[in-house]
């Protein structure tokens, strides 16, 4: 299980900007912002589920980040 402050914090210090957003069951996840751009948004089911799905796709937008630098190989 991914813990969804600790990919939060991660994604901040490596100044990647991203959102989850909740109502109900669905939880809306995006890496970007409104002033620059959604580069990815997904709607998950869970908050383990968006941890996964931020860490994934951080890495996969910007994979010589730090962020991918340090959580690339898995986030615990």
């Amino acid at each position: 299980m991914t813990d969804l402050g600790k990919v939060i914090q991660a994604l901040h210090a490596s100044e990647i900007n991203g959102k989850v957003e909740w109502f109900d069951d669905d939880v809306t996840v995006g890496i970007g912002d409104d002033m620059s751009g959604w580069r990815a948004e997904d709607t998950v089911y869970s908050f383990d589920s968006a941890a996964e799905w931020l860490r994934a796709e951080a890495i996969r937008q910007y994979p010589e980040s730090e962020f991918a630098k340090q959580y690339g190989r898995g986030f615990v």
